[in-house]
Formats: structure tokens, C-alpha cells, sequence
């Protein structure tokens, strides 16, 4: 059953709200770990991204992703995103690359593209954003050829030596509950609407080592940091956020962080 528009309104203007806050920051801990330049190839080289395609990159910040997916693929990147503040950011640093930024919503690429002919839509670290997934993805159906790839990753977990998520237990840890959902969008309702939309789906996982400061400088983003203490003002959470993670440090040789991926073709109906 979908969302009611209201808490899909409601929902998009709280992102909206803390990527404004977020551009300076994600600027810094890009340029201290060069995360999501690599996760971004990581994603298009595993989906069969092409040189020289045409990409729609949706929820793309402040273009790092398309920054990522010009230089490696020399791809013709429109990055789409809610925030006013991240996409402003962002044409300040594409030099003269062939990316174009556009303030919008991708569940609502119509309002914004005549034109459908994409080789790929791409959701880096986006899609588990998103109230309404299946909306999405069939905009995204829209914006594709035949054949054309969607492909999203996915909000990391942080896994100890066996497999088993930490973050609950560093919750028990410093004494607070976690909140009931860490994203809008849970991985299970994300392949299931993509799914829906493309028929086969395929997923695979993606593993780093664990890093405590790495956690800590991801998670303290303000936009990312309202995942974990979401009631907080931003001040608060950045505190909690530091305590949160420094309580895994005893564990950091054995911790992984994991990211989920996953892809599906538009079927050539021809």
C-alpha cells in the first residue's frame, strides 16, 4: 500500500533540510577517505557500466558520484537531487566535465527529462532515502533504453567477525534504544520494488574493513548522522555519534562494513 503523499512530503523536506546542512561537511570527509568516488565505480563497474555512456545519476549530493562517473567512464552524467544547497555545491567544482545538476525529485523525473534515452540510472547511496521506491524505479523505467541498467547501493552495515550487526550492540552499550528504522526505505522493500518494476534482480555486497574514525567522520554528516539519532539537534547527534562508534575500537580489527548493491535490465519489449 503506498505512502500517503503527506508523509512523502513531510519525509523528502527533512532530507531536504539536512543535505542543506550537509554540502561542507561531505566536502571534507570526501576529500580526508575519497569514499564515494570509489563506491560509485565500485557500483557501475559491477552493474556492466559502459565507456561513454549516458547516465542519470538520482540523489546525486553534490556530484561527487558524477564527478566519479565522468572521469573513470567517460560518461555523460545528469545528476538529480532534493537539495538546493548540494546541487549549488556541486556546479562549483565540475570544471568542464559533461555533467549537468538539476534541483528535483526522483520520483518525478518527468518534470525535468523529455529526452529518455539513458544507458544506466544510478542511485548511489540514495535509494534507502526514498518513501517510495517502486515510484522511483518505474521513473526510472521511463527514463531508460531497452536494455538500459538501474542500479542502486545500499545504507552500510557494520558486521563484527561473524557476520553479527554491531550497531545494536553499541547502542546497549552507552545505554540509549536504537532508533525502530536507521533508513525510510528498508533493503528487502528496495529490491522488491525494483523487482516489480524490472522483473530479474541481481545483489551482491561489497566489504571494507572497518574503521571506527572512518564511521564516525561518515556518520557525523549531517544528513547521515539523523539515521542514527534522528530526535537530536545536529550538535547532539555529532556527540552521540562519536560515542557511538568509540565503544567499537576494541573490535575494529575483526569489523567489516558492508554495502549492499543491487542491479536489474530494462527488457527490450520490441
Amino acid at each position: 500500500m503506498p505512502e500517503p503523499s503527506d508523509f512523502s512530503t513531510r519525509v523528502k523536506g527533512v532530507i531536504r533540510k539536512n543535505f542543506n546542512e550537509s554540502a561542507d561537511i561531505y566536502r571534507v570527509f570526501e576529500g580526508r577517505h575519497g569514499f564515494f568516488h570509489a563506491y560509485t565505480v565500485k557500483l557501475a563497474e559491477w552493474a556492466g557500466l559502459a565507456k561513454g555512456n549516458r547516465v542519470l545519476d538520482v540523489g546525486c549530493g553534490n556530484g561527487i558520484s558524477c564527478v566519479a562517473l565522468s572521469d573513470v567512464y567517460d560518461a555523460k552524467v545528469y545528476g538529480v537531487d532534493l537539495s538546493e544547497v548540494m546541487i549549488a555545491d556541486g556546479k562549483q567544482r565540475i570544471g568542464k566535465r559533461e555533467i549537468y545538476l538539476f534541483v528535483g525529485d526522483g520520483e518525478n523525473l518527468d518534470s525535468l527529462f523529455e529526452d529518455r534515452g539513458f544507458d544506466a540510472v544510478m542511485y548511489n547511496a540514495a535509494i534507502f532515502l526514498f518513501p517510495r521506491p517502486k515510484a522511483a524505479f518505474a521513473q526510472a523505467a521511463r527514463m531508460l533504453k531497452p536494455g538500459g541498467i538501474a542500479a542502486f547501493s545500499f545504507y552500510p552495515r557494520v558486521l563484527d567477525a561473524a557476520g553479527g550487526d554491531l550497531v545494536p550492540r553499541a547502542y546497549e552499550t552507552i545505554g540509549m534504544t536504537p532508533p525502530k528504522f536507521r533508513t525510510i526505505t528498508s533493503w528487502e522493500k528496495a529490491v522488491s520494488s525494483l523487482q516489480d518494476v524490472f522483473g530479474e534482480v541481481r545483489t551482491t555486497t561489497w566489504e571494507m574493513a572497518g574503521s571506527v574514525s572512518f564511521l564516525t567522520d561518515f556518520f557525523t554528516i549531517p544528513a547521515q548522522s539523523a539515521s542514527l539519532f534522528p530526535k537530536l539537534p545536529y550538535k547532539e547527534r555529532a556527540q552521540k555519534v562519536a560515542q557511538l562508534f568509540s565503544v567499537l575500537k576494541p573490535l575494529e580489527s575483526g569489523m567489516t562494513i558492508a554495502w549492499d548493491m543491487a542491479m536489474a535490465r530494462l527488457k527490450d519489449t520490441a
